[in-house]
């Protein structure tokens, strides 16, 4: 469960909504919870080819519906800025939905979102780590043989 300290150490219990096309957000999560173990309070959202957009919108209403009667805050994330996932979230907030929501969902910002979720003590802490998260996660790969060598084992990562 995410809690964030609010005050006098009031906390504030958080879930998760990540959405995506395909199955991405299905892998995503069960990656992080092969290496975190179970996540409590999160829901992964899948639009397939065989769903439709008013029926992804309806499973996306209520997992909302479902952690909003458990959680004071909803933080969602999907995948594609624009596509079907991030519309059905926009259409959420100008209904009136309250949820912190971001678009670029990667394994490395789900990771560090979930794995950091209880050091958070505001909307706003949750917003910067998944901010730095994110602009960490792409980053070219260089690698040289160390000098005079030819032998993979010298590899100078």
């Amino acid at each position: 469960m995410m809690r964030l300290r609010q005050g006098r150490g009031i906390t504030m219990r958080v879930g998760v909504i990540v959405a995506s096309h395909g199955e991405f957000a299905r892998a995503a999560l069960g990656s992080v919870e092969m290496v975190a173990g179970p996540q409590q309070d999160v829901r992964a959202l899948a639009l397939t080819a065989d769903k439709s957009a008013e029926t992804f919108e309806a499973e996306f209403a209520q997992a909302y519906a479902e952690l909003k009667s458990e959680c004071d805050l909803i933080v969602t994330i999907c995948d594609i800025h624009g596509g079907t996932p991030f519309n059905v979230i926009s259409r959420s907030i100008l209904k009136g939905m309250d949820m912190v929501a971001f678009t670029g969902l990667s394994l490395p910002v789900l990771i560090e979102l979930l794995l950091s979720r209880d050091q958070a003590s505001s909307a706003d802490e949750i917003r910067e780590l998944i901010e730095a998260a994110h602009a960490q996660t792409l980053a070219e790969i260089k690698v040289e043989m160390a000098q005079g060598s030819s032998d993979e084992d010298d590899l100078d990562l």
